[in-house]
């Protein structure tokens, strides 16, 4: 489905039945990388899965759209809005996480609970300035080869994820706004995805899940920050696992949210009945 903004359009899906989780998408990744998650939680939960404005079905993006972490965190609302969706369980991977934070944020209504999956804080500055070769409009895959850094970044966060989702991955990349790629990577490598993050969990009554590969070394690593400071927060980390879990680990993913959910629930009705 399409939902029409004066920023361009969101592509996003709704499935299932049940309590509502959302998933909010890495930097320069499609709502694609979902997808083993959602066929396994599907049947009890009420799923929403989007593209982010400028990646994959999302596009075009208009001339006056920006792309800083709290313009992606407005296009959640603006989703979570027109598919009446409140109190859920929001999940988000890499730069997804520190959206999903600044909209619970802005518009309390919409988030229930956090699920933090492998948060980075943001790409260094001099890695960002790289990115300037997205130019023009998109890429053909044949053309990433021609950009160590970019070949290397993709080798690194793509390299474990499953056939054919990493060629899926590759190929939501090279049709990337470039526009959308740059501003967004710089807007989190200037500290405001790490910070909206952080004072989430700070500050958040409500329980966060932090998830992480044991491979991921950026994302064990502040993975383990967050769970230090967090108000209350759970920290769960896979065994053989790199960056993305969703994918790697699809069924072992979608029962630590499950798992999460029936405690989260538990939770709260002792809070409501207290002995």
């Amino acid at each position: 489905m399409i939902v029409e903004t004066i920023n361009g359009p969101l592509y996003f899906e709704l499935s299932g039945d049940g309590s509502p989780i959302v998933f909010v998408s890495g930097w320069a990744m499609s709502c694609e990388c979902w997808r083993p998650v959602v066929a396994r939680l599907e049947q009890t939960h009420r799923l929403l899965i989007y593209d982010a404005r400028g990646v994959g079905r999302s596009q075009p993006a208009s001339i006056e759209a920006r792309f800083t972490i709290d313009d992606h965190a407005e296009d959640l609302h603006a989703l979570l809005e027109h598919a009446g969706v409140y109190d859920a369980l929001v999940v988000g991977h890499d730069v997804g996480a520190a959206i999903a934070a600044r909209c619970a944020q802005a518009h309390p209504q919409h988030v229930r609970s956090l699920v933090v999956v492998s948060p980075r804080r943001g790409l260094r500055p001099e890695d960002v300035k790289s990115l300037a070769v997205l130019t023009p409009a998109s890429l053909a895959l044949r053309e990433l080869a021609n950009y160590p850094f970019i070949r290397n970044l993709l080798t690194r966060r793509f390299r474990r994820a499953p056939q054919p989702y990493r060629d899926r991955l590759f190929y939501d990349f090279a049709g990337l706004s470039p526009r959308a790629a740059y501003e967004t990577a710089l807007s989190a490598s200037e500290g405001e995805s790490a910070a909206a993050l952080q004072e989430f969990v700070e500050r958040s009554s409500s329980p966060s899940l932090i998830v992480c590969g044991e491979k991921d070394k950026k994302g064990t690593g502040e993975a383990r920050r967050l769970f230090a400071v967090a108000r209350a927060a759970k920290l769960a980390t896979i065994a053989d696992c790199g960056f993305l879990p969703m994918l790697e680990y699809p069924g072992q993913f979608a029962k630590l949210i499950d798992d999460f959910i029936g405690g989260d629930n538990a939770d709260r009705r002792s809070l409501q009945n207290p002995r």
